[in-house]
């Protein structure tokens, strides 16, 4: 009993681990009155050490839906992040929960809009260029930023294109966490339904 209690223990404070990591990588943050992309919709898959997340996307960003299906010490976990109304759900499948997160970006506490960056935000995150990378045939600019979480330094590199981020690294000093674009469809038809908050 008592190893399989330090197991549950150890799941889930990894469980907590992953969720802000996760919203770290997809740099969570409200929608913003301007657009978040430079593309209407899309579905894009990214791939990490720990599995694989599906993002759809309409109307410029302002409606998001990431599903994530991910393993760890051989324990399978499903997770959704949806953004819909200004506002954005936290999703866990397992627990059959919705939670929604406080107004504002994690990182630095701003939403970061990559495709109207400011000098406040910029400021706010740290955020400098540092450079240009093609994935999945698309020249991406490359970020470094910085933040501070749960009292924990934190710095991130992304790669963006169109306001979309293809890939990205999370440093926690403790922890590494990294995914990467493996396929993007643009311009799709996304069923309203993706949308939607799960009624448990």
């Amino acid at each position: 009993c008592i190893v399989k209690r330090n197991n549950q223990n150890h799941f889930m404070m990894h469980k907590k681990l992953i969720s802000l990591v996760l919203l770290l990588a997809s740099v969570a943050g409200v929608a913003s009155a301007q657009n978040r992309y430079g593309i209407k919709s899309g579905i894009l898959t990214q791939k990490s050490e720990m599995g694989e997340t599906t993002i759809y996307f309409d109307n410029y960003g302002a409606l998001e839906a990431q599903k994530m299906k991910m393993s760890f010490m051989g324990n399978e976990m499903e997770m959704s992040i949806i953004r819909k109304d200004g506002k954005t759900y936290m999703v866990t499948v397992a627990e059959k929960q919705v939670q929604e997160m406080p107004a504002g970006g994690m990182m630095g506490g701003s939403d970061i809009n990559f495709l109207n960056l400011t000098d406040a935000v910029k400021s706010a995150n740290k955020i400098k260029e540092a450079g240009k990378e093609t994935i999945l045939g698309k020249e991406c600019t490359k970020y470094t930023m910085e933040a501070e979480q749960m009292g924990m330094a934190m710095s991130q590199t992304v790669w963006v294109w169109n306001g979309i981020t293809l890939k990205s690294l999370t440093d926690g000093g403790q922890f590494q966490f990294g995914n990467e674009a493996v396929k993007l469809e643009e311009n799709v038809a996304i069923p309203a339904s993706t949308f939607d908050i799960p009624k448990f």
